[in-house]
């Protein structure tokens, strides 16, 4: 029976030594950040492939492209067709959903910006 207490006590000392080299804290290590988190929370109710085409804008244009959400020229999402490509027009930024958006935005603009003037 001493043996048998004598090793209980080993390992449990064992444990208790290796969860203080680990760092035990008691929380989960694979939980993201809480600011992980929060710089993810534009992902959510987004598809896939949005998610990898707004992922390629600037943290700095990501809101305004999230806020702006559709092509004037096409209406389609933007995202939908890779990166929204940014063009400014008469002073403002505009996303599109393409490259081949831009020629009908500069050729009229005021018929394009007017379908943002509520964003």
């Amino acid at each position: 029976m001493l043996i048998s207490r004598h090793a209980l006590l080993l390992i449990a000392a064992s444990c208790v030594g290796a969860a203080a080299l680990v760092g035990c804290t008691g929380q989960n290590a694979s939980a993201p950040a809480a600011s992980d988190q929060a710089a993810d929370d534009w992902k959510t109710g987004l598809d896939e492939d949005t998610v990898r085409a707004f992922s390629k804008l600037s943290d700095a244009d990501r809101p305004a492209a999230l806020a702006q959400k559709v092509c004037p020229v096409s209406d389609k999402p933007l995202g939908s067709m890779g990166k929204p490509p940014k063009v400014t027009v008469e002073g403002r930024d505009v996303f599109l959903c393409c490259s081949g958006c831009e020629g009908d935005l500069k050729r009229e603009p005021a018929k394009y910006l007017a379908k943002l003037k509520d964003q």
